[in-house]
């Protein structure tokens, strides 16, 4: 890095430089990197399969899947409106919840579907493209699901808490033991391995993907606002 830098180049191409590094020199190298970056003002290419890298370190980043461009975008505008399912997907750690979900109406401004586990959810994407029954993938991220006490068919059980220091990690299970579901909160927690509950999403956060993987977009309501 050092000679390469040394001629001033006006793009630098730089190929997972960090991969063979421990953890906390990860942590110092790409503080380095971001400083170099800013001082000598030259365009850098990163590659990179570390989300944490990209995030991190990028102003603008491109997502590949296979070949192809799945997304380009800033940090915020991948994990906050991801274009795809695979991008809602490597985008964010823990991973974003995936949930199958049945389209019941859907206009112009919004649609109503009916989520595994959770019961019927009015959200703001605009699902007049798509007919009633449609199979869709409902996403949510591990901070934007709440824990209240259980309610009829919308019950989980716990099966893991992980403890993080400064945030809790809670395992969910539904009744039907499908996938595990993850909720993300500030450390203390006062949920425990073994108890019930139910899942209430964050509406204003929550994806919806079609069956090709493409994400619904908001409703005219939301686009104008």
């Amino acid at each position: 890095m050092g000679r390469a830098m040394a001629r001033e180049p006006r793009i630098l191409l730089f190929d997972e430089p960090l991969s063979n590094l421990d953890a906390s020199l990860r942590v110092q190298m790409r503080n380095e990197i971001a400083r170099l970056h800013n001082r000598l003002g030259s365009t850098m290419i990163y590659v990179t399969h570390d989300q944490v890298e990209a995030m991190t370190l990028a102003d603008k980043i491109v997502v590949l899947n296979r070949g192809h461009v799945e997304q380009v975008g800033s940090p915020h505008e991948l994990y906050q409106r991801p274009a795809t399912k695979f991008v809602a997907g490597f985008i964010g750690s823990p991973t974003m919840n995936f949930m199958p979900a049945e389209l019941i109406s859907g206009t112009a401004d919004g649609c109503r579907v009916k989520a595994a586990g959770i019961g019927d959810v009015s959200l703001p994407q605009a699902g007049d493209a798509y007919s009633q029954g449609t199979s869709l993938t409902l996403g949510v991220r591990p901070e934007h699901l709440r824990l209240e006490a259980p309610q009829g068919d919308n019950c989980f059980d716990i099966v893991n808490v992980e403890y993080l220091g400064n945030e809790v990690y809670v395992y969910l299970e539904p009744k039907a033991g499908s996938t595990l579901l993850i909720h993300r909160s500030e450390a203390p927690s006062q949920w425990q391995e073994g108890q019930q509950v139910s899942l209430v999403p964050d509406t204003e956060h929550v994806h919806l993907f079609d069956e090709s993987g493409a994400a619904l977009t908001l409703g005219n309501a939301r686009s104008a606002a």
